[in-house]
């Protein structure tokens, strides 16, 4: 019974030894002059991000069908909801004629563009590459534009280190605003 006592206290020990690491999103490219000059388009986007993934902890793939979710290693907020407020402000950056909310505000007669992004696969190898797969559609009734969309958005992790998995996921992310901000029309 004192050998179990002992082994179980070592256990408690290391783990509280091993500290916690939190990662975020990054809104891309860094340094680039935000958007907001003159916004004349409110665009309401909402994300869903498989359950899988969307969870404190960062989970990698071991293989084709093996994960490891990772205890210490956390986003600093959820998955998701970075994932929102990231992809917003990128959109942001790329149009200056646009604001990006998850809500509605008065915004007179016009209603808002929405875009709902559905991540449908997001996937990190760590010190290989992360691969996110989305499917979105674009709603703009006084345009009368309901556009379908889709596309995988694959990114290096150029380092051994998790924050290279934030990095290439908020690379990603970076990309599909591109084509997101590509697709709202301007009127």
């Amino acid at each position: 019974m004192r050998r179990a006592s002992l082994a179980v206290s070592v256990l408690i020990a290391a783990c509280a030894a091993t500290p916690d690491h939190f990662y975020t999103l990054a809104v891309l490219p860094e340094g680039a002059p935000t958007g907001l000059s003159a916004p004349t388009l409110h665009v309401l986007l909402s994300v869903r991000v498989p359950e899988l993934v969307d969870r404190p902890e960062l989970v990698v793939s071991t293989s084709s069908t093996g994960i490891l979710v990772l205890e210490h290693e956390r986003w600093g907020i959820s998955l998701s909801d970075q994932m929102v407020q990231t992809l917003a402000r990128d959109i942001e950056k790329r149009r200056s004629d646009v604001l990006v909310a998850d809500r509605a505000f008065d915004q007179g007669t016009r209603p808002p563009i929405r875009i709902t992004v559905d991540i449908v696969r997001l996937t990190a190898r760590r010190g290989d590459r992360v691969s996110m797969e989305a499917r979105w559609r674009i709603v703009d009734e006084s345009a009368g534009i309901d556009a379908i969309g889709g596309d995988e958005f694959d990114r290096p992790v150029d380092a051994a280190g998790y924050d290279a998995i934030a990095r290439a996921f908020s690379q990603a992310l970076a990309a599909l605003a591109d084509r997101l901000a590509a697709d709202v029309r301007r009127h």
